[in-house]
């Protein structure tokens, strides 16, 4: 009898967690690190450029998501092909004589 196990197992979820969190974070803070050498003074047009770090910010973050989503669908994948542990018997070579 096969035995239900899940997909989604402890170490998946722990580098799914660290992999969200550096698909957020770090284009965020090399965002915020970036525009801070875009001052008034410094530059000639300073809104307008931090607003365009801005949206390479955010279309960074959705696409480090999209790719870790696709990541967990193939986890899924893999899983389901594999299929449920089942023990049959043995190979007929493995059995000793």
């Amino acid at each position: 009898m096969a035995t239900p196990r899940s997909w989604f197992t402890p170490a998946l979820r722990r580098r799914t967690a660290w992999a969200v969190a550096a698909c957020a974070l770090l284009p965020w803070m090399l965002g915020e690190f970036v525009k801070g050498f875009y001052t008034p003074g410094l530059s000639a047009d300073p809104e307008r450029t931090q607003l365009l770090i801005d949206y390479l910010v955010i279309g960074s973050v959705l696409f480090g998501l999209s790719m870790v989503a696709t990541w967990l669908v193939g986890c899924w994948v893999v899983a389901v092909m594999k299929g449920p542990t089942r023990h049959g018997d043995p190979f007929p070579g493995d059995t000793p004589r």
